[in-house]
């Protein structure tokens, strides 16, 4: 045999600690801030499962994990089992371990759950269409203060861009430009857009002046002293009801702000559960994005058209909000001479 054949893989080359942490820092960014938390939550929680059964949780085997999916299918929902197993698939996989929930009985185990517990969700936000729009604003008592200017701009501008809370939250005044009357609005980045490809959005001039998204945000910037270009976060704390901070405002804290002026509104959510069919609806940092898709679909417009300001990569996920308005008009029921 020759020595070209018989040639032995050369032994990899050590890295200094310093290289070795750099790149784990760096493999860490593959995943957002929010899954990297998820991930650890589902863990910690397989982890004391297993701690208690006398079972490993790393490396562990696909029996065990399989166990753990009939045991979560009598207290969770099926995403979350399914999150489940993608966090403790992750868990092996960034140590070089193999994945013990890529064998059949695993995924088997997974169907089963999805068949017995139903794949659709069980909770969902309450869209915060244009017709409940109008009236939290008219609830608002303190729209001439900086803390209603801020506040309108937020749900106005999230509500015309289909906006998560997490990308408003990162909006900086070099993501917006005037154009005309209207506004560009740059996404940066966002869920479905992990690797900053980046989406633009116009905002046209509203038609209702208390209503229109291009006035609410010019009178928050007036308000703030921010200007178009210089880089600040577009949305920050405020304290004492007066002083402007250069803080931009956590994606926690617009969702409270969103729930806060849904609540004075007498807005619950509950209402919407038997339209959407789930158990539970609430008012969330979600409910301006699910809004603006269920008001556009109520409108008339084509599921195509609302994916490009929604930015849904699959009509499957936008379909949720764009069936129910859509129903009447898709049916064929009154077509057959009944």
């Amino acid at each position: 045999m020759s020595r070209a054949l018989d040639a032995r893989t050369a032994p990899p080359t050590p890295v200094t600690l310093e290289d070795a942490q750099s790149v784990g820092a760096f493999l860490a960014s593959s995943r957002s801030a929010e899954t990297r938390r998820s991930y650890a939550s589902a863990m910690r929680t397989f982890t004391a499962w297993c701690r208690v059964r006398g079972y490993r949780s790393s490396p562990t085997g696909p029996d065990v994990v399989a166990s753990y999916i009939a045991h979560r299918a009598e207290l969770v929902a099926h995403s979350t089992i399914s999150r489940d197993v993608a966090a403790i698939s992750a868990a092996h996989l960034d140590k070089g371990l193999g994945d013990p929930t890529a064998r059949h009985g695993v995924r088997q185990a997974l169907r089963s759950a999805g068949r017995t517990l139903g794949t659709a969700p069980s909770r969902r936000a309450t869209p915060l269409t244009t017709v409940l729009m109008r009236q939290v604003i008219g609830a608002m008592d303190d729209l001439e203060t900086a803390t209603g200017k801020r506040d309108r701009a937020i749900l106005l501008l999230g509500l015309a861009a289909a906006l998560r809370r997490r990308e408003l939250a990162a909006l900086t005044t070099n993501d917006i430009a005037r154009h005309d009357d209207d506004l560009l609005l740059r996404i940066r980045r966002s869920k479905a857009d992990q690797t900053g490809r980046g989406d633009l959005i116009g905002i046209p001039l509203g038609a209702h002046p208390e209503t229109c998204p291009v006035l609410a945000l010019e009178a928050w910037l007036e308000t703030s002293s921010r200007k178009l270009g210089e880089g600040s976060p577009v949305f920050s704390r405020i304290y004492n009801h007066s002083r402007i901070a250069d803080t931009a405002l956590s994606d926690r804290s617009i969702s409270r702000i969103i729930q806060t002026r849904a609540a004075a509104a007498s807005i619950k959510g509950k209402e919407y559960t038997h339209i959407a069919g789930v158990d539970q609806t609430w008012v969330s940092g979600h409910s301006l994005r699910a809004g603006h898709a269920t008001s556009a679909a109520e409108a008339g417009v084509d599921a195509m058209t609302i994916s490009r300001t929604t930015r849904h990569r699959r009509l499957d996920s936008l379909a949720r909000y764009v069936r129910p308005a859509g129903a009447f008009e898709d049916s064929t029921a009154g077509k057959i001479g009944l």
